[in-house]
């Protein structure tokens, strides 16, 4: 009887310990795995069904998770596109409520660049028990960089570098920086994919993690490994619908840098050129986004992990004419943004309007944690689990040149001027101005995608034209815009002397 009632005892031992384990485990917050890549834009994944571009890894995302179709960046107060649309994604904050010198630091002496108390979202999780890790590009920075990241490897602090031999520093609390370093022999995305793996396979913390893995392609200079070269010939490219040798009118901006990389009028073959590179180097990163899964996997923390999927802005490459993305048209403020993990429907798009700082606000809604009052920004949880359609009626996007540019010596691009759209349903209004030149361009994207057919002196949609610059204003005035739509320049460019930072 003896042996009964200590067998029924350890059977009852072995319950209690087993369901203590289970409860552990259910009580876990998930993990987070963030991938985010430079200048790719919105339908540039094989499963999106646009682009001919081959992401294996990509379309397994989409496939296993939810997408966005219509999600988007607000735009930027500078030419340098990444760094205003990297500090809002940190924050949730729109660029009108951060500070200039964490994105435009180039105009502001050494030690104020990068200062902010501004709460950032690794800063926060780090906050609530999580073991947070980076590794990639870094364009705001340190400051946000030694209080979010518990580690970091292989972080390269810039805007833009070559692609084999990128600059390299590491991070760690008690240590510090370290010296700079390069490793000339892999390609940028090989080289943070082995610092994210390395670092699943050594995890050993009870906490959950998150990570940020941004790799700096298909960024320029696009230089993919020579197999990824090969998988698009020139002559097989097929050049957008909305091809044009140059753009139509003067826009802000029209010899930046980014412009001037291959000459005016642009040709059909350089043009084709340049969308293979492009093409080269998502699928090079892609492949390497298929090694970090992979470890993920053989960690056994894929059922527990949320994974989000973004890029921080587009690229024209030759779309208007124009090969940039200092402009608010759909190739370059459109960007891809997938989620996918435990409870989220799986091979689902959504066609909310949503943009890419709503992921800070969105990842705590996933994880059931409470959004900051620091947010400024909307939660896509209810929309991804189907419970809401949208979370927004309208969009408002914004770019214009960077006003402290005036005041450099030897500038050789043409500074001021600028661009406010409103997209409203399937319609979009943008309004540009460059010197006294103000232009109006109405588009009806559901049936005009590649924004070719001006509607805005038609004269069955002048009401619409009004209305939706009404509601322009209104969202202008919303979000804290300075810009002014019956100024010259929108009068941004009014009081330079708000921007001479280096001699204050």
């Amino acid at each position: 009887m003896s042996y009964i009632i200590k067998g029924i005892t350890l059977i009852l031992i072995i319950l209690v310990i087993s369901c203590k384990t289970k409860a552990q485990q259910n009580s876990k917050k998930p993990n987070l795995l963030f991938l985010f890549t430079d200048d790719q834009r919105g339908g540039t994944i094989g499963a999106m069904g646009r682009d001919h571009v081959k992401t294996p890894n990509m379309d397994k995302l989409v496939h296993k998770g939810t997408s966005f179709t219509n999600s988007y960046i607000l735009g930027a107060p500078t030419a340098a596109v990444c760094s205003p649309r990297r500090a809002m994604l940190m924050t949730g904050r729109i660029f009108f409520n951060i500070e200039p010198n964490v994105y435009a630091q180039s105009s502001f002496p050494k030690e104020l660049q990068g200062k902010s108390n501004l709460l950032t979202f690794p800063e926060y999780f780090k906050a609530n028990g999580y073991t947070t890790f980076a590794t990639g590009k870094q364009h705001n920075g340190n400051v946000w960089l030694e209080r979010g990241f518990n580690h970091i490897k292989s972080a390269f602090l810039g805007g833009m570098d070559v692609h084999f031999g990128t600059k390299l520093n590491d991070y760690e609390p008690e240590t510090g920086w370290s010296e700079t370093y390069q490793i000339r022999e892999k390609f940028s995305s090989e080289v943070f994919a082995d610092a994210a793996v390395d670092f699943l396979k050594d995890y050993k913390d009870e906490n959950p993690f998150l990570m940020y893995v941004a790799f700096t392609a298909p960024h320029d200079p696009r230089t993919a490994p020579q197999e990824f070269q090969d998988m698009y010939p020139v002559e097989a490219i097929e050049l957008p619908i909305n091809f044009m040798p140059q753009h139509p009118f003067e826009i802000a901006d029209d010899k930046i840098r980014d412009e001037v990389l291959v000459s005016k009028p642009r040709t059909k073959i350089a043009i084709k050129k340049e969308i293979s590179d492009y093409y080269a180097m998502i699928s090079a990163t892609d492949a390497q986004i298929g090694r970090v899964l992979e470890a993920l996997e053989v960690s056994g923390q894929t059922e527990n992990t949320i994974i989000v999927f973004a890029g921080d802005n587009g690229l024209a490459l030759g779309q208007h004419g124009l090969l940039g993305k200092q402009n608010v048209y759909e190739h370059s403020i459109s960007v891809p943004l997938i989620f996918c993990g435990p409870n989220i429907p799986q091979n689902q798009k959504r066609d909310a309007l949503v943009y890419l700082h709503d992921i800070f606000p969105t990842l705590c809604g996933l994880t059931e944690l409470e959004v900051p009052q620091s947010i400024d920004t909307k939660n896509l949880t209810p929309v991804i689990k189907g419970k809401e359609r949208e979370v927004r009626e309208s969009m408002l996007f914004a770019y214009h040149s960077w006003p402290g540019d005036l005041l450099k010596e030897n500038l050789d691009h043409n500074p001021e001027g600028g661009h406010r759209a409103v997209r409203k349903n399937n319609f979009k209004l943008i309004v540009s101005s460059k010197n006294d030149v103000y232009t109006y361009q109405l588009f009806n994207l559901e049936s005009d995608p590649w924004e070719l057919d001006n509607l805005i002196e038609e004269e069955a949609y002048i009401p619409l034209g009004e209305s939706l610059k009404l509601e322009l204003e209104e969202l202008m005035k919303s979000y804290g815009d300075p810009a002014n739509l019956n100024k010259k320049e929108f009068g941004l460019y009014d009081n330079l002397e708000a921007y001479n930072f280096k001699e204050k």
